[in-house]
């Protein structure tokens, strides 16, 4: 019989999901394991089928596991990157969602940035200049600039030569274009932030550029700073 701790509390399908994480983390059930039925489950577990169906659910849009067709479901190879998945993550259409964002943002850019600036070739100079170039040509238009400065962002991520980290940023694709919209969009009409956006990019191209790592870290720093006080000054 399977190792399985019996369920007690009152949010089954939770419990659930937590006790098969900690089998699996424990080596119970390894990668690439097909797991037993939901019926098999539901008896070791001792509750219903339709928790067990809830709780795997639960698995499969967190994917820590997955189901073949026609063959059941199988514990899936997880990436580090794979915990920070867009469905978990608030949509960001309020300032206060944004603002914590941001926070999140400041916390892991400033310490790839860092990275970026050491470990950056030239493929990665070239690619980031072409984005402040995309992001000045799309402010010359009257355009946010919101693709751009996502790009320069990514791109950031990319030169650290980090698996994790540039998943990372991947994952974060959808919430982090919502939260540059979401500033970017209070720019329009205000030329002078628009182009202070660029020039603060600019500023911390330069940095990388020269594998300046303290440098970059300060111009991103001063950067993500500007961010939060022009998100406080917003009425909505």
């Amino acid at each position: 019989m399977l190792e399985i701790n019996r369920i007690q509390k009152r949010k089954v399908s939770e419990e659930i999901v937590g006790e098969i994480k900690r089998l699996i983390s424990k080596g119970v059930f390894l990668t690439d394991q097909k797991l037993p039925s939901e019926t098999e489950l539901a008896h070791q577990f001792g509750v219903s089928r339709s928790s067990i169906r809830e709780a795997l659910s639960m698995l499969a849009s967190a994917e820590i596991i997955e189901t073949r067709q026609g063959e059941g479901t199988y514990v899936r190879k997880v990436q580090i990157g794979d915990y920070i998945h867009p469905l978990v993550l608030s949509m960001v259409t309020e300032k206060e969602q944004a603002l914590h964002l941001l926070e999140m943002r400041q916390i892991f850019e400033i310490g790839t940035v860092e990275i970026a600036a050491a470990r950056r070739n030239e493929n990665d100079l070239a690619e980031l200049k072409q984005t402040i170039l995309e992001l000045e040509m799309q402010l010359k238009l009257g355009e946010s600039g919101m693709e751009a400065d996502f790009h320069f962002h990514r791109a950031i991520a990319e030169a650290t030569k980090n698996p994790l980290l540039i998943q990372t940023m991947e994952n974060l694709t959808h919430v982090m274009k919502q939260s540059l919209e979401y500033t970017h969009s209070h720019n329009v009409g205000n030329t002078e932030r628009r182009w202070r956006v660029l020039k603060e990019h600019q500023e911390i191209f330069a940095c990388i550029e020269k594998g300046d790592s303290h440098g970059a870290v300060a111009a991103l720093k001063e950067h993500l700073e500007n961010v939060r006080n022009k998100l406080k000054a917003l009425d909505h």
